[in-house]
């Protein structure tokens, strides 16, 4: 699997050719295409399926899951704050 993570058609912010965030064990992290920048601090954690905003995170950290990974696709759940969604926001590439 590979360790980028990229705007998938879905995503308010567009699909992008550069990725958002990079895997680094169980966290991710914004990556150089992210709109707010390349960062050092995890902004997401992994468990299991599901990804959980991290204490890096600008907007907050969270015990209810943002993201679910479905094969190589992040989709938003009921924990985003812009709410569940059946389309694909993030794609692993």
């Amino acid at each position: 699997m590979s360790n980028k993570i990229y705007p998938a058609f879905a995503n308010p912010g567009g699909v992008g050719k550069s990725p958002w965030f990079r895997i680094v064990g169980k966290k991710l992290y914004p990556a150089y295409g992210h709109p707010q920048g390349m960062r050092s601090i995890p902004w997401f954690k992994i468990r299991g399926d599901k990804l959980y905003p991290d204490h890096g995170h600008p907007e907050r950290s969270s015990k209810s899951p943002w993201y679910r990974l479905k094969g190589n696709k992040l989709f938003p759940v009921q924990g985003h704050p812009d709410g569940p969604s059946g389309f694909p926001w993030f794609e692993i590439k």
